[in-house]
């Protein structure tokens, strides 16, 4: 895949998360098969994971050991 469209998929990712889900802040960790991976801090800097299925627009986030789907939300 072009690494510019990679990279503005990614941002539009990050920014679409940041305004529907209220994370203060986004970085990128990595792109493992497709799924992009980043850790999100809120406005008090507690930090989550979050991994985000794409090409299906689920969002995944961390909880106790186990990745978990954020229900009812899909990116568009």
């Amino acid at each position: 895949m072009n690494e510019m469209y990679v990279e503005k998929r990614v941002e539009d990712i990050k920014n679409v998360l940041k305004k529907d889900l209220g994370f203060y802040e986004l970085v990128f960790q990595k792109e493992v098969a497709e799924d992009l991976y980043s850790t999100a801090y809120d406005s008090k800097g507690i930090e989550d994971r979050v991994r985000v299925k794409p090409q299906l627009g689920t969002v995944y986030t961390w909880v106790q050991g186990k990745w978990g789907p954020v229900k009812g939300y899909k990116i568009k």
